[in-house]
């Protein structure tokens, strides 16, 4: 079975699905969002990761700096982020995003099966 799939099948999780990091394309989704609201949501995922990765990896650089031949201070390439909205929350692991209904979901039990199905899968965003 697909993670989106898996995901689907959380309580409180409104859409799931993947996005292209590199185009505008999306590639599986599901749930109760239109064409056009997945459209957009699959280009802020793009955008917004490419975005918070960059600023991960300025952050471990930075920290190496400060802290010369130590190896830097624990920090790792971003593989995520969560934006947590008043009534929905969206998060995004590797390409893969859930969008959550705050009331009705658990951010701890979807980030939990996001992070563990795609714990051995190579990284999409190399």
């Amino acid at each position: 079975m697909s993670l989106v799939t898996d995901l689907m099948g959380q309580p409180g999780v409104v859409a799931a699905g993947d996005f292209a990091y590199r185009g505008d394309q999306y590639y599986h989704h599901k749930g109760d969002l239109s064409e056009s609201e997945t459209r957009l949501v699959s280009t802020l995922c793009r955008a917004n990761t490419a975005a918070v990765r960059m600023e991960g990896d300025m952050l471990a650089l930075f920290s190496r700096v400060c802290q010369p031949g130590a190896g830097g201070c624990g920090f790792e390439p971003t593989k995520g982020w969560v934006v947590h909205g008043a009534s929905r929350s969206i998060c995004v692991i590797s390409n893969v995003y859930c969008v959550l209904d705050n009331e009705r979901a658990s951010l701890t039990n979807v980030l939990g099966l996001m992070r563990k199905r795609l714990a051995n899968a190579p990284d999409a965003l190399s």
